[in-house]
């Protein structure tokens, strides 16, 4: 992730400050901004592009961000504590569990999720209907899971892509699911070759959320992330961040 704090090992990032919206501030400045501290769950490349375009947001709405890297359930529990003021990306659904946090609308982010196979396995996807044929590996604690593989009887959560996509080399798995960002990153990694990707079997919009105690900011944030939107400056920003994401 292009986040502050890369050079520390991935140990001292899980736990650490790893994004500040304050870049191009000069420091006298940008410590007279109100500055937000929010979580995010450190399983996927998509969590750096969506830290970098939240960060771009805030700063134009005239906020600072702080953005801590946790584990999904501890990243929940702090967002819906007074020790953190919401969560860096959810999908739209997500409020309905926690209705504590409140949904910032417009989505500012998307993920395209696929399935991916190595060319010998001869497996064929191309609807989400297909994946119940299969064994199947997925990323632990991403809401996209639930949805595609409920009550699937072949069902391996890994830790992280680059576990699951060793998985999927070693034979323990007939189908890797995955983001498109997080799979190019471990493709990269393990340098793998003769991969079958299915098409596009979901795609996910992204919100941010924030605890209630400041709801008095959501109007100012969404009102951001359209006028981003409506002038294709965010998706520009989205198609740079993603083409300039690390590939380790």
């Amino acid at each position: 992730m292009d986040m502050a704090g890369a050079a520390l090992p991935e140990s001292a990032r899980r736990r650490h400050l790893v994004v500040a919206a304050l870049a191009g501030l000069a420091g006298q400045r940008a410590l007279a901004l109100e500055t937000l501290y929010v979580t995010a769950v450190s399983k996927t490349g998509s969590s750096g592009v969506a830290a970098r375009l939240l960060a771009d947001i805030y700063r134009r709405a005239g906020l600072g961000l702080q953005i801590e890297v946790l584990p999904a359930p501890r990243a929940s529990l702090l967002a819906l504590s007074d020790k953190a003021d919401g969560e860096l990306v959810r999908i739209a659904s997500y409020g309905q569990t926690y209705p504590q946090l409140l949904r910032v609308d417009p989505a500012f982010y998307r993920v395209s999720v696929r399935a991916y196979s190595l060319a010998a396995r001869g497996a064929h996807v191309l609807t989400r209907e297909d994946l119940r044929h299969y064994a199947l590996g997925s990323i632990r604690g991403m809401a996209y899971v639930q949805e595609l593989t409920e009550h699937h009887p072949a069902l391996t959560l890994t830790q992280s892509p680059l576990q699951l996509f060793r998985m999927l080399v070693a034979g323990r798995l007939d189908l890797a699911v995955c983001t498109t960002l997080a799979a190019r990153s471990a493709i990269a990694e393990l340098d793998l070759k003769d991969l079958d990707i299915s098409p596009e079997l979901a795609r996910f919009e992204l919100h941010h959320y924030l605890n209630l105690r400041r709801r008095e900011l959501a109007q100012r944030i969404a009102e951001v992330i359209r006028k981003m939107r409506d002038s294709g400056e965010l998706e520009q920003l989205t198609q740079q961040y993603e083409t300039a994401a690390p590939r380790e």
